[in-house]
Formats: C-alpha cells, sequence, structure tokens
C-alpha cells in the first residue's frame, strides 16, 4: 500500500495573504546556508530512503511470514536511522550561524512553509505504510499490545525504537527553521490543517 505524494506549492501561494507585511524576494542567505536549498536538498535525501521503505511495505501482504517481516523491519530500521542522521546534519547545518533582521526576510515563507510540508508528508507516508504492513497502530497508541507481537516483536521493537529520535529530530529542524524564518511554523501548521489528511500517527509529538 503507497501513499500518494500531494505537491502544495501552488496550495501554499495561494496563503501569501497571511503574512502581514511585505515579502522580499526569494534570496541566498549565504552560500553556506540557504533554507530553501537546504531543505530542497534534504527532501531528495529523505525521498531516496522512502522510495526504499515504500517499495519494500509493496511487497509484504497480511500473509507475509514473520521472517519476511522481520527482514522488511530491518530495512525500514535502515532507512528510518538514515532519514533521522540527514534531519540532523540539515539542523546542525543552520545552528552553524545566527541571522541577523534582514537576512531573516530573505526566504518567501509561504514557499519554504510548502517545501517544509511536503517533506513532512512524504515521512509520514513512509511511516503509514510501515504501521500498516508491521501492525503497529495499537502498539503507538497503547504501549501494552507490544507483548502481544508474537515472533514480530524484535523487528517491530528496533522499527519503533527510532519514531522517538525521528521525531525529535524533526522538531528540532522546525524549530531552528522557525528561528530564521519569521511565522514558519503558523504557515506550516496552516497548511497541515488545510489538508484533508493529517501526519501520521508516529509523529504526534512533532512540535508545531
Amino acid at each position: 500500500m503507497k501513499v500518494p505524494f500531494v505537491s502544495l506549492l501552488a496550495f501554499a501561494s495561494s496563503l501569501t495573504t497571511v503574512i502581514s507585511t511585505p515579502l522580499a524576494e526569494p534570496a541566498t542567505l549565504s552560500k553556506r546556508v540557504d533554507p530553501e536549498s537546504l531543505v530542497t536538498s534534504l527532501f531528495a535525501t529523505v525521498q531516496s530512503h522512502t522510495k526504499v521503505i515504500n517499495s519494500t511495505t509493496d511487497t509484504l501482504s497480511p500473509s507475509s511470514s514473520a521472517e519476511e517481516k522481520a527482514a522488511a523491519g530491518k530495512i525500514f530500521t535502515a532507512q528510518l536511522a538514515a532519514i533521522n542522521a540527514a534531519v540532523v546534519d540539515a539542523t546542525k547545518s543552520l545552528s552553524k550561524r545566527s541571522f541577523d533582521l534582514e537576512e531573516r526576510q530573505l526566504p518567501n515563507p509561504v514557499t519554504l512553509a510548502g517545501l517544509v510540508v511536503n517533506l513532512l508528508l512524504d515521512i509520514s507516508g513512509a511511516l503509514n505504510n510501515i504501521i500498516a504492513d508491521l501492525g503497529l497502530s495499537k502498539c503507538l497508541l497503547l504501549p501494552q499490545h507490544r507483548k502481544n507481537l508474537g515472533p514480530n516483536w524484535l523487528s517491530v521493537a528496533a522499527t519503533l525504537s527510532f519514531l522517538g529520535p525521528l521525531v525529535g529530530s524533526l522538531s528540532a529542524l522546525l524549530l531552528a527553521l522557525d528561528g530564521v524564518v519569521d511565522q514558519l511554523l503558523a504557515l506550516v501548521k496552516q497548511l497541515l490543517d488545510g489538508l484533508l489528511i493529517g501526519l501520521s500517527l508516529a509523529l504526534a509529538g512533532l512540535v508545531l
């Protein structure tokens, strides 16, 4: 089962009116750190890993054996770890320097918010596929159900162990971006609230 990817850049442009002050034309903050380029690059990296996750979930079915699910779980764990590492690296790039008031006005908040939402939706879709194929929904809602996972519990436990760090890393990235671009978190939340689909249950702890 594969969650379709929804591009929000066109939708994001319709929210320009929510910005109370005129926006400067998008421009590069510096050769070292440009938030739009950084998120675009991060998104490309993340997509290379979610593609592996989604193609792996396509091979699973309700009749898949415990061994097949365990093998898939190892792939999911490795890909989630790689996504987490990429998010952490991007956050570090933003945190290496501070931005003065003039620099904070350079990126277009609406455009950047659309890029961030696309990033979150791509990760969310991959996580939903993992949850569905490994039967994690009850485990995420009620931890006591984890003891009933049977022979699949090791791969599920390993996958679950990466969700906490990933949610924390994504929250740190959002806060770092919000420190560079005024009103970014509010715009991201507004875009997400305007969608018929929400973020994965696995991202419930995300700071927005």
